[in-house]
């Protein structure tokens, strides 16, 4: 994934398939990814936030 600027958390959504929804419910997953504050130079990294939902 490409990144512009130095964002400190990436939030990624991820539509999920529900079976016998009725129409307009949908259901996303989501991801929390931090940057690692202890990288200062590039390339930054960033880890999976356990704590999001």
């Amino acid at each position: 994934m490409r990144v512009t600027d130095r964002p400190w958390v990436i939030q990624v959504t991820y539509l999920c398939e529900v079976e016998g929804r009725p129409d307009g419910v949908r259901a996303e997953a989501l991801y929390i990814y931090r940057r690692d504050a202890g990288v200062k130079s590039e390339p930054l990294l960033y880890g999976f936030d356990i704590a999001s939902p």
